[in-house]
């Protein structure tokens, strides 16, 4: 088996990469980090990038900005004026709120490490199952507080 090396770079030069890909018209599948689309997305899953070129976005995309200088992989859940409002799957409160000239892309594939099939994230099913978990944020949370308590 051939033996295969990696190395760690900063996510300032990788996103960096990862945006010159986009505007070149190409396709990036970056790896995700971190728990914020739990549990429709998990930390080491694939996601396959799309360029955004200013189309309009259906409610329940996945979307990858940048938000107060950093990079997000979030679920585009609204609009509030000319912000687009952005939520993670695992997240039970906050926002971000973000410009349009902050939108880099979306998501039209996801791989998931468990070696379940790959699925077409930007179809309306998978959309509206991602919305659907952000309408039950509120009992999400009170799930949570019960939990906690007993």
């Amino acid at each position: 088996m051939k033996k295969t090396e990696s190395m760690t770079i900063s996510n300032a030069l990788y996103f960096e990469e990862v945006q010159r890909l986009l505007e070149e018209g190409k396709e990036v599948c970056i790896r995700v980090k971190g728990n914020s689309m739990l549990p429709f997305i998990k930390s080491g899953d694939r996601i396959l990038l799309v360029a955004y070129q200013g189309e309009p976005l259906p409610k329940g995309a996945n979307i990858l900005a940048k938000h107060e200088g950093n990079f997000v992989f979030h679920r585009y859940v609204g609009k509030k004026g000319d912000k687009y409002l952005l939520a993670g799957d695992g997240n039970l409160v906050l926002h971000e709120y973000i410009a349009e000239k902050d939108i880099l892309a979306f998501a039209t594939r996801h791989y998931p490490t468990s070696g379940d099939e790959t699925m077409a994230i930007d179809k309306p099913l998978y959309r509206f199952r991602g919305m659907i978990w952000y309408y039950m944020r509120i009992i999400r949370r009170i799930i949570t507080v019960l939990k906690r308590r007993f």
